[in-house]
Order: C-alpha cells, then sequence, then structure tokens
C-alpha cells in the first residue's frame, strides 16, 4: 500500500505556503531575557491577514500563537483537497517546546506574583495537546489526535504514526504537522546548551502534510520511515546517523538538513551525497524544519526529476532518523 503526500501547508518567517520556503527571510535582532547579548531569530509575521483571520474564532480569541501556526499550515493543506472526508481526517502534531509563550507567562506570574495570582485562563493553553484541541474543534476533525514531543526527529515518529493509522484503516487521510512558536527564553535556554556556538538562528512557524492511501497532485510517496537510531552525545550522533544511513539506498541523493552542531553530521556522514542544489532553511524550528525540509524535498524531487530522496532529520538532543520520499 503506498502512501502519497497529497497536499502541503507552510507558516514560516518567509511567508505562507511552500513558496516561501524559497524567499529570503527576515531575521529580527532580539536580547535574550537577561539582556546580556543579541540574537538573530526568523518570526513569522503575526499581524498576516490570514492569521490574524483565525484570531476571530471564538475559541481562538485567547490562543497561542502556534495554534494560529498549526491551524492555518493545516487549513492550507486541506483546501488543496476539496470534499475530503473530514470524519475520516486524524492528525498527528509534533512539537519541541509547545506552547511556549503562555507557559513562560503563567511562570511568571507565579514567580513574581505568587501561586493563587495565575492565570486560570492561561493554564488551558499550556498543555502541549491544546494546539491540537482547537485544530479539530476548528475545522471540524473527526479522526484520530496524538501529539508528539521531542526534537527535531520527533517529525519522523510522527509521519510513522501517520502511517500506521494509514495502513490499519483507522484513519483514511491524516495530517501531520511540525509546529513551534518563539519566546525570547528560550534563548537563555539555548545558550546555556552551548547550541548558539555553531552558527544555530531559531526561527518559529508550522509545516503540514497531508498523508493519504490515495494519490496525490504532488505525485510523491512516502517510501519509507527510519528513526529509532538514538544517542547521548555528540559523537554518538555521528555514529547514530552511520547506522541510519546504512539502512537507506547508497545511491540516492541526500537533502542537506543540518543546522549548529548537526551540520557537521552533513559534512561527515553524507557529504558526496549531498543534493547539491538544495540550500538549507536558515533557521532551525525544530519539528516545524523537519515538516519544511520534508516539502522542499519533494520540490527538488518535482524541479531537478530525481527518483528518490532522503530527507534526514537530524536529532538535536536524542535520535537520527529519516524518510525515503519516492516520485511516481
Amino acid at each position: 500500500m503506498k502512501i502519497s503526500i497529497r497536499s502541503s501547508g507552510v507558516v514560516c518567517p518567509g511567508g505562507l505556503g511552500e513558496k516561501s520556503l524559497h524567499d529570503e527571510w527576515p531575521l529580527t535582532k532580539i536580547k535574550n531575557a537577561a539582556g546580556t547579548r543579541s540574537f538573530d531569530v526568523g518570526l513569522v509575521d503575526r499581524n498576516n491577514p490570514a492569521l490574524r483571520m483565525w484570531e476571530k474564532e471564538p475559541r481562538l480569541r485567547r490562543a497561542s500563537p502556534i495554534s494560529l501556526y498549526t491551524i492555518e499550515a493545516a487549513s492550507q493543506a486541506l483546501s488543496a483537497v476539496p470534499n475530503l472526508d473530514l470524519s475520516r481526517t486524524g492528525i498527528v502534531v509534533s512539537y519541541f517546546l509547545g506552547c511556549l509563550v503562555y507557559s513562560v507567562r503563567l511562570y511568571k506570574q507565579m514567580t513574581s506574583e505568587g501561586r493563587r495570582y495565575a492565570s486560570p485562563i492561561l493554564f488551558p493553553e499550556t498543555v502541549f495537546n491544546s494546539p491540537a484541541s482547537h485544530l479539530v474543534a476548528t475545522l471540524k476533525l473527526g479522526g484520530p489526535v496524538y501529539s508528539q514531543i521531542g526534537d527535531s526527529s520527533c517529525w519522523a515518529n510522527s509521519l510513522r504514526t501517520a502511517e500506521c493509522w494509514l495502513r490499519t484503516g483507522t484513519a483514511d487521510h491524516v495530517l501531520v504537522i511540525g509546529a513551534k512558536e518563539f519566546d525570547l527564553h528560550e534563548l537563555d535556554a539555548m545558550q546555556s546548551v552551548g547550541w548558539f556556538q555553531n552558527g544555530l538562528l531559531l526561527g518559529e512557524g508550522a509545516g503540514a502534510l497531508l498523508l493519504s492511501t490515495e494519490p496525490g497532485a504532488s505525485n510523491t510517496s512516502l517510501a519509507s520511515v527510519h528513526d529509532g537510531y538514538s544517542f547521548h552525545s555528540k559523537l554518538g550522533a555521528l555514529q547514530s546517523a552511520r547506522e541510519l544511513l546504512a539502512e537507506l539506498p547508497a545511491d540516492c541523493p541526500v537533502l542537506p538538513t543540518g543546522s549548529g552542531w548537526t551540520r557537521t553530521i552533513d559534512s561527515k556522514v553524507c557529504d558526496e551525497r549531498i543534493a547539491s542544489k538544495s540550500p538549507r532553511l536558515p533557521c532551525e524550528a525544530f519539528t516545524a524544519t523537519a515538516a519544511w525540509d520534508t516539502i522542499r524535498a519533494m520540490a527538488v524531487l518535482e524541479r531537478e526529476h530525481e527518483r528518490r530522496m532522503i530527507v534526514p532529520y537530524w536529532g538535536y538532543s536524542q535520535q537520527s532518523a529519516a524518510a525515503l520520499l519516492e516520485a511516481g
């Protein structure tokens, strides 16, 4: 049974839609919460009319930005396939930090004003599953719903979950979404673990794929998903990447997806197989970037008339994973 990628949706610092992945992304200089250093960050234009439109939905008036990104990306993917049976459409959403903006706001109230003054209005929006809940209720989806948490490689776990649902008949279509929102406290956290030492630039947004056993207009299918190659150090990450690629076709080009220190994996493990005409994305938004990279690979397959392509998802803290895409 072939799993096809019927459509996609994108919300990124470059704008909305697949074409925005290839546009120049504006960067905003932001100081960390401690005020000790400035960083360039790729931010979504939250005043975009399409995103502001979603704020008019009653349950989204106080929703965290990540919920708006998620719904807009999903809506793009769904609108490309008319007459879809939404009652048989499931969703799998993968997050790295989840609803960060409201979580920071809630804990700031607790620490500065006391626990009794923490707003109960904010708390529901701090739950990892809240964007998925908003999505299901707003777009009236009736299939299974699941949220997963992890680094960039978590996207592969979400693809595998969707594949399982489709093969077992649990759903006819599945939206797989990677999403991330930015908060300046994230800069302090990343700095403390040394992730900025290798030129990492943070971003935010969402990417969505609509998977099905029915053929799609993109003419691209998900041939296989490979995950579970875990590690506990940067040296272990290199070894896990080698083990991962050993399970994939040796003659298949690899999309460059590394950022920050994971660019070392691209250069040391698969340099000779890198698809040369595929520039990297300028910012890292973890599971959202993994979604964008998958969408970029689809465009490369069509543009370069490649038959297959490996899209690696180099995790920062958990595992190496990849998807094998196939044209035709």
